[in-house]
């Protein structure tokens, strides 16, 4: 019987699923991103059903850590993965899955990382707790 591949780095993950299933790849970050966007959001307001467009527009674009330049990119970055989704993907190199998830895991990281600080520093100002955002387990991986 064979073993299974463990992967240690995100490198060695993308390397092998981009080459293999680059539209999967794609998916599967976009997927880890929005919860990072979805779990910073739901402490604004958004609801958890509302469609991710609303929810990155309506609530993430206030966001002091989300420039426009950055909505901008996660609506095409979502278009993408939405093309993806539902058949109408077009050709993936290899390349483009491991760029798409790679921005998605700094993307998603960077976000978290960013708005942990901002919650610290709005509950020291007011005196109350605010519990920190848990980074996406892909994201606390690059730590170790």
């Amino acid at each position: 019987m064979a073993t299974a591949v463990q992967f240690h780095t995100f490198d060695e993950m993308a390397a092998v699923l981009s080459e293999n299933t680059p539209h999967a790849l794609v998916q599967d970050w976009w997927s880890r991103l929005e919860r990072v966007i979805r779990d910073i959001c739901a402490r604004l307001g958004a609801s958890p059903r509302e469609n991710i467009s609303i929810v990155i527009d309506k609530y993430l674009s206030q966001h002091p850590a989300a420039p426009q330049e950055l909505i901008r990119e996660l609506h095409t970055m979502r278009e993408l993965r939405n093309r993806c989704a539902h058949g109408e993907a077009p050709p993936i190199t290899a390349d483009e899955a491991r760029s798409f998830a790679h921005r998605a895991w700094t993307v998603g990281w960077d976000l978290a990382v960013k708005d942990e600080k901002l919650s610290s520093n709005s509950a020291m100002d007011s005196d109350t707790y605010s519990a920190p955002l848990r980074a996406p387990d892909s994201a606390r991986h690059r730590e170790r």
